[in-house]
C-alpha cells in the first residue's frame, strides 16, 4: 500500500493529478477544493490511498487562511497511520521566484521540519515543456528550481495528463519514485508527533469527506 498527500498552489492542477495517478475521474477537478478529499483504487497491483487537499497561497503562508491551512492538515489525518509521501504539484509553466519559493518551503514546513525528506515534486502540465526535458527545463529556470530541488532532495516527476489514457508508464514511474524514497526513508509513514497533536486537538466532524 501506498499513501500520498497532494499539495501545492492554488489552481497547480492536484485534482488533476489524482485523477491520473488513480486512473479514474475521482476528484473534482476545474475548480476550487474546499476540504480534503480521500480515494483509493488499485493501480499496477498495488493500493493506492490518494488525499487532495486545498491549495494554499502563491506568496506566503500567511496569506493562506487559517482554515484551509487546518484542513489541509486535517487531510494528513485521512492518511493513517500517516502518509509515506508529500507530493508537491507545480505547474510546469510556472517561474518560481525567491517569493514564491520561500512560501513553499513555509507551507511544507507546516508539517514538520523533516518534511522535505519526504516530499517530491510532481510538475503538472508536462506537454508545456514541448519536448524539452525536465532537467532543461529546472536548469533554465534562473535557480530557484533548483534550490526547491536541493531542498526536497532532488526527488521530482513529470505528469502530462493529455496522455492520461494513452500512456499509464509515467504514474508506473512515479509510483516507482515513490517506493524508493519510502525505502531511503526507512519504510516509516511521515506523520509528525506534533501533528498528531493537533489532529487529535481538532474536531474533524464534518470537516473531511471520507470516500
Amino acid at each position: 500500500e501506498l499513501r500520498v498527500l497532494l499539495v501545492g498552489w492554488r489552481g497547480a492542477g492536484k485534482s488533476s493529478a489524482g485523477n491520473l495517478l488513480l486512473g479514474c475521474h475521482a476528484f473534482e477537478s476545474g475548480r476550487p477544493t474546499e476540504v480534503s478529499v480521500r480515494h483509493q483504487a488499485l493501480v499496477a497491483g498495488r493500493r493506492l490511498t490518494v488525499v487532495d487537499t486545498p491549495g494554499w497561497d502563491w506568496f506566503s503562508v500567511q496569506r493562506t487562511p487559517s482554515n484551509i491551512r487546518r484542513e489541509i492538515k486535517l487531510g494528513a489525518g485521512l492518511l493513517h497511520p500517516g502518509p509515506h509521501a508529500l507530493l508537491l504539484v507545480i505547474p510546469v509553466v510556472s517561474s518560481l521566484t525567491p517569493k514564491k519559493r520561500q512560501a513553499l518551503k513555509s507551507h511544507l514546513e507546516m508539517f514538520g521540519e523533516e518534511a522535505c525528506q519526504h516530499t517530491l515534486v510532481l510538475f503538472s502540465c508536462g506537454d508545456w515543456l514541448y519536448g524539452t526535458s525536465i532537467e532543461d527545463h529546472i536548469q533554465r529556470d534562473g535557480g530557484e528550481l533548483l534550490k526547491l530541488m536541493q531542498h526536497c532532495w532532488n526527488c521530482y516527476h513529470v505528469l502530462d495528463c493529455t496522455k492520461a489514457n494513452k500512456d499509464r508508464s509515467q504514474v508506473t514511474e512515479l509510483l516507482r519514485k515513490i517506493v524508493e524514497m519510502v525505502a531511503e526513508n526507512g519504510q516509516k509513514p511521515f506523520l509528525p508527533v506534533k501533528l498528531n497533536q493537533e489532529l487529535d486537538e481538532e474536531e474533524t466532524s464534518g470537516r473531511c469527506i471520507l470516500q
